[in-house]
């Protein structure tokens, strides 16, 4: 059985001084919501083999408390310029090309790519099913753990399942 974590950054700063999207940080909300998840992730187990990530700063930062709390070494994260404003077909790539001897995975990014990729590997019926009230589905600091049996090269629409997804406010 293959996993797939795939996570979004934590809420990042829109006040920041930084000139670019690419360099906002994450605000103290943020950070306190990037603790919270890995600890919920070391609580549920759902320790990855791989991690790969978007290098913009606020993933950088979503990342390093993700990798502390789960002891993850930071030095083997892939930081993939791709995910940063990737679409669905990026980010399938990504995973389809992995390894067969990696069974899970990480991948950290961005909205809309993150939650279009969930919608696309889960299919509509499992996504509707964890919508919030607002209709919202994956926001700041969300996982999803999600499982297939199939080999990553034959990864398909509408196959996966969805285990669970996690939200920072409702732990």
């Amino acid at each position: 059985m293959k996993t797939i974590y795939l996570a979004r950054h934590a809420k990042s700063s829109w006040n920041s001084i930084t000139n670019s999207d690419f360099n906002r940080p994450l605000n103290k909300r943020g950070e306190s919501d990037a603790i919270t998840m890995g600890e919920e992730l070391k609580r549920l187990a759902w320790l990855p083999e791989k991690i790969i990530a978007s290098p913009a700063i606020r993933v950088k930062q979503t990342c390093k408390s993700y990798c502390d709390i789960l002891e993850f070494p930071q030095g083997e994260v892939e930081w993939n310029p791709d995910i940063y404003e990737a679409h669905t077909i990026t980010l399938l790539q990504i995973l389809t090309n992995l390894d067969e001897i990696t069974n899970s995975v990480m991948l950290i990014g961005h909205n809309p790519a993150t939650e279009h990729l969930l919608e696309h590997l889960c299919g509509a019926t499992q996504v509707k099913e964890q919508q919030q009230a607002d209709g919202k589905l994956f926001t700041t600091a969300n996982v999803a753990k999600l499982t297939m049996h199939s080999q990553w090269k034959d990864l398909v629409m509408d196959e996966l399942h969805l285990v669970n997804l996690i939200r920072p406010k409702e732990i």
